[in-house]
Formats: C-alpha cells, sequence, structure tokens
C-alpha cells in the first residue's frame, strides 16, 4: 500500500500520511455539517421580533425568516461550491497544490472567526442585514471550501487507494463530529445560540490543527515520493554517474475531457448517489415527527438524533465498509453496475415521503410508515448506502486511467460530486412540495 507499482519509495511511518488525510478529510465538509446542524440557532436568529414603545417583544409564530433561511443557505453553500469544484476540476492541475490548500483553509478559518463572533451579538432588530451578511460569509467560506476539497481530493489521486478512502472517511467523520457536538451541548444544558457558539469555535480549533498537520504531511518523504516532488535530486545523481536509463523526465500533459470519458460511469454514479442524498436529506428528514409523545426526546433531541447523528454514522460506516472491501472491483463493466446501484437510490425518495412527515400538514401523499423504527430502518439503509457507494466511485475511479492522468481524474469526480450535491439541494425544495 504504501509504494508505487513497480517503484520502491519511502514507507508511510505509523501510517501519519494516511492519518492527516483521515484528519483533513473531516475538515473538507466541516463548514457545511456545522451550518445544518445547528438549525435551533438559525430558528433563534431569525424568530419573529416586533419592535414597540415598551422595548422588544417577541411573538411565538415564527417569521418567513426562518422558512426561507434553508434554502438561501443551501443556494449560498452549493452554488459557489459547485462553482469552485469544477473550475477546480478544470484547471486545479495548473495551480500549485500547497499554497492553494493553506490560503483557501485560512480564509476558511477567519470566516469561522466572524461566524462564532456573530453569536454573540443581538442581531433582532437587523435580521434582515444580518441574514444578507451571513450568506455573504457562507458563500466566501464555500468558496474556499471548495478550492481545499478539491485540491485535497486531487493530491489523494496520486496515492494508493486507501488514501482517498481515508479522505472521505474523514468527511463522514466531520458530520459526526458537528452533529454529535451539537447534541451534546444541548444534552448538557446549552441554549441553540450557545450550542452553536460552541460549535463554531471547536470548528476553529479543529480547522487550526488541520492546517499544521497537513504542512507537517508535505515535509515527509512519503508525501514528496507520491507527488514526484524529490524526482530532482536521485534523477540528477545517476545523470552525474553515467546511468543511461536515467532520463529527464518529461510533464505529461493531462486532457480532462478524455478522462472525462474513461470515468463517465463513475462520474454519474456519483452525481446521482448525491443528488438523492441531498433532495432528501435535510429538507425532507428533518421533518419527520416522532410518535412516542411529548418530552425532551421527541421535542429537542429526536431530530439531532435520528436525522443527523444517525446519518453521519451511517454515512462513515459505509465510507469505511468501501475501503476494507472495495466491490465492484475498478474497471469499465463494474463501472456500470456500480452506476445501476447508485440509480437504485431514488426509490428513498418515495420512502422518506411515506414516512410521518409534517403529518398535520401534508394532503398530496399520505403517511404509510407511521412508526418510528420504520423511519430509523429507512434512514440507516440511506446513509448507508450513500456513504458506500459514493466512497467506491472515488477510490475507483482514478485507478481505471493511467498514473499521472489520477490527480485530473479525482478533481473531476469531486466536481461532479459537488454538481450533484447542487443540484439536489435545489430539487429538496420541489420534493418537499409533493408533501403539500
Amino acid at each position: 500500500m504504501d509504494a508505487k507499482p513497480g517503484r520502491e519509495g519511502p514507507k508511510d511511518t505509523y501510517r501519519m500520511v494516511y492519518v492527516i488525510f483521515f484528519w483533513l478529510g473531516i475538515g473538507t465538509l466541516l463548514p457545511w455539517n456545522m451550518f445544518i446542524t445547528v438549525n435551533a440557532y438559525w430558528d433563534d436568529k431569525f424568530r419573529n421580533v416586533t419592535e414597540s414603545s415598551n422595548g422588544t417583544i417577541i411573538s411565538e409564530e415564527t417569521e418567513d425568516l426562518t422558512k426561507l433561511w434553508p434554502g438561501y443557505l443551501s443556494v449560498a453553500s452549493m452554488v459557489p461550491n459547485v462553482l469552485f469544484l469544477i473550475l477546480n476540476g478544470v484547471f486545479g492541475h495548473r495551480l500549485k497544490t500547497q499554497p492553494r490548500l493553506l490560503i483557501s483553509l485560512a480564509f476558511v478559518i477567519l470566516l469561522f472567526v466572524f461566524t462564532s463572533v456573530m453569536v454573540k451579538i443581538d442581531t433582532d432588530l437587523w435580521q434582515s442585514t444580518f441574514m444578507y451578511l451571513t450568506l455573504a460569509s457562507v458563500v466566501v467560506i464555500n468558496i474556499n471550501a471548495a478550492i481545499f476539497q478539491g485540491g485535497i481530493l486531487g493530491v489523494a489521486g496520486k496515492f494508493p487507494p486507501a488514501y482517498m478512502g481515508a479522505v472521505f472517511s474523514g468527511q463522514a467523520v466531520g458530520g459526526i463530529f458537528a452533529s454529535v457536538s451539537n447534541v451534546i451541548f444541548l444534552a448538557i444544558g446549552a441554549t441553540p445560540p450557545q450550542a452553536a457558539f460552541f460549535c463554531f469555535m471547536l470548528s476553529v480549533i479543529f480547522l487550526g490543527t488541520a492546517m499544521f498537520a497537513y504542512v507537517f504531511a508535505t515535509r515527509s518523504e512519503f508525501y514528496k515520493f507520491y507527488l514526484g516532488e524529490n524526482q530532482g535530486t536521485p534523477d540528477d545523481h545517476k545523470l552525474l554517474d553515467g546511468s543511461a536509463d536515467c532520463k529527464p523526465r518529461i510533464p505529461l500533459k493531462v486532457n480532462p475531457l478524455t478522462v472525462m470519458v474513461d470515468i463517465w460511469p463513475y462520474g454519474v454514479a456519483v452525481l446521482m448517489c448525491f443528488l438523492v442524498t441531498l433532495g432528501c436529506f435535510p429538507a425532507l428528514t428533518v421533518r419527520v415527527v416522532s410518535t412516542v409523545g411529548e418530552g425532551a426526546w421527541a421535542n429537542k433531541f429526536f431530530i439531532p438524533v435520528s436525522c443527523f447523528v444517525l446519518f453521519n454514522v451511517g454515512d462513515y460506516m459505509g465510507r469505511q465498509t468501501a475501503e476494507w472491501v472495495q466491490w465492484p472491483k475498478p474497471g469499465k463493466k463494474e463501472s456500470v453496475l456500480v452506476l445501476a446501484m447508485s440509480l437504485l437510490r431514488i426509490g428513498f425518495l418515495p420512502l422518506f415521503l411515506l414516512c410521518n412527515l409534517s403529518p398535520g400538514e401534508r394532503t398530496l401523499v399520505p403517511v404509510v410508515f407511521e412508526s418510528d423504527t420504520a423511519y430509523l430502518v429507512i434512514m440507516t439503509a440511506f446513509s448507508l448506502s450513500n456513504g458506500y457507494i459514493g466512497n467506491i466511485c472515488m477510490m475507483s475511479a482514478p485507478q481505471t486511467v493511467r498514473e499521472h492522468e489520477g490527480s485530473t481524474a479525482a478533481s473531476l469526480m469531486v466536481a461532479l460530486l459537488g454538481i450533484g450535491l447542487g443540484t439536489g439541494a435545489f430539487l429538496s425544495n420541489f420534493c418537499v412540495l409533493l408533501l403539500n
């Protein structure tokens, strides 16, 4: 696992580079996970507030901003994310890796500091301005997150498949980290704004450590070996020795279109996988209502646990299983089978619609699965299949092209993944209408 085919190289001592890739994977989707997980905080920030001569009166009714926010957040997150993932897939190989990753990560950290500060500021009397200011920061965060994500996956594409799997497993752990952190803070008595503040500050600390970990990884001989950054000295030494078999290495040009033709089944599969996922989660899944009655579980913890924690844990287990098993194996025929598996996930949309979602408001589709257990089983299968198929696609695509095209294949797959996320987030608004 530690050397290129036909070449001997340094070992990944104590699997440090593998662990760092896993760590960086957690950071790639941490911004998105944190923003959607602290849903109660946004409800608090955008609650209905009216001003009177006696002060500020908080209404029990939810204002339109609360209803508009999820859609605005999805657009502000996914549109720039998809755009820059695509740009990275096409042009990323022309830019230096290390400065691109470090600068983008630094911007994400700074803007998370800003987001944390805004939690402590009373925005009741300028909610609209706060919303647009936050959306602007979300756009910049996701531009830089996309640059960072595309860059690190492009790098991972040059390593053995397990390292790509490490990044994607880390992404799933990032979701677990965000959702479990929110549940823990709520469980110890924090208010939604307090829980959000702690979650955002944890993100700042985590992303800061990820930056230092990446710099550490770039200095290892194992990293330099796979990135081709240590080829000069050995080759020069051989030339001085008069070795006839040593020729200066000429960089090979990569045509992204040619690479896309080779990996298109995996590309369509990963696009459809995440389109279905974002079409259902969290727009539909967050609307499920527990049938166990009143109490802290039903009113406070059911959605954070059954929707966010369960999805992220299942997603992680699916990705981890794909790394262990990696079936179907990379290949032309096998890629068609993976595509078929991905298309079958479309069936989760009607399954979720038949669960106990918005039971008092729906008109078009009846509730068939009233039991919480049915919803939990469907969510488990949904999350496991998302992680497994997504990771199989991302690990297999770079292995079906030539070695020097692996990084471009990985970047293109990330771009298609982003298109799936963006399209799914857009379509989720229409999926919700199926309940009315």
